[in-house]
């Protein structure tokens, strides 16, 4: 057994004396300063991110720029941006530019030094920005009024009105029409007051300025004037739920207000 031990230790010396060395390759280094994506959002309660959605999405490594078109209206000056890098490189914000990867004031373009792993560098010229053609935050009667305004009956979507007809008074005055329950002997209209909205949270109020009586099939029912819900500019409805009596002893029945 011992001269069985002595011969297996001499075979694995014997074989680990010639293995042959393997070259390593150290010549080829990454040389391109790149951005590859830029991404951008908020961070969600539970620390995760809600990514904007983009209409742009411009990487240009010829003239070293990035540029991203952005369909929000949170405030730019304080959301979360972080970028993806070709391998092997690092990025320096440049003149006060806001770091990636926390949140930070991304309001206007940002300029960055983009190192390769090889030496080679770029200055790049980051720029985020809202969608051109989304309506104008100060006027928020633009969103649910004009062509394609839809209501969604939030208790029996199938029974969503088949008719919206949404007119602008003013910035904050507007007026829907539908057919409720599409019965075209229950076309109602509702006369709607919107508070400005928030800055930081771009949500407002609605407020229906008369009570709206009406009867459909064999029920009589009332919306009751007041307060009556909110909207949010960033998912682009108006949540339509005012104190409300009638079918089935109902004291609530929403509706939703969209636009294509």
């Amino acid at each position: 057994m011992k001269y069985i031990s002595i011969i297996s230790l001499f075979a694995v010396l014997l074989f680990t004396g010639c293995m042959k060395s393997e070259d390593i390759i150290v010549n080829i280094i990454p040389d391109q300063p790149t951005i590859e994506e830029v991404t951008a959002g908020i961070m969600s309660d539970g620390g995760l991110l809600d990514a904007f959605t983009t209409t742009l999405n411009e990487i240009n490594s010829t003239n070293h720029t990035a540029k991203i078109y952005v369909k929000t209206y949170k405030p730019l000056s304080r959301i979360w941006v972080s970028v993806r890098l070709k391998a092997g490189c690092q990025i320096i914000p440049l003149d006060g530019a806001p770091k990636f990867g926390a949140i930070g004031d991304f309001s206007k373009p940002g300029k960055y030094e983009v190192k390769a792993a090889s030496g080679a560098s770029a200055i790049w010229t980051v720029t985020i920005a809202q969608e051109p053609s989304m309506p104008d935050i100060s006027c928020p009667a633009n969103f649910w009024t004009g062509t394609g305004v839809k209501c969604l009956d939030v208790p029996f979507p199938s029974y969503s009105p088949s008719t919206v007809t949404a007119v602008k008074l003013d910035c904050n005055h507007i007026k829907i029409t539908i057919d409720f329950w599409q019965d075209p002997n229950a076309v109602i209209t509702l006369d709607l007051q919107l508070g400005d909205p928030d800055q930081n949270t771009v949500k407002g109020s609605v407020t229906l300025l008369n009570d709206v009586r009406f009867s459909s099939w064999g029920s009589d029912m009332m919306y009751s004037k007041g307060l009556a819900g909110t909207y949010d500019l960033n998912t682009m409805e108006l949540n339509f739920d005012p104190a409300f009596l009638g079918y089935q002893s109902r004291t609530s029945y929403p509706l939703t207000f969209s636009k294509n």
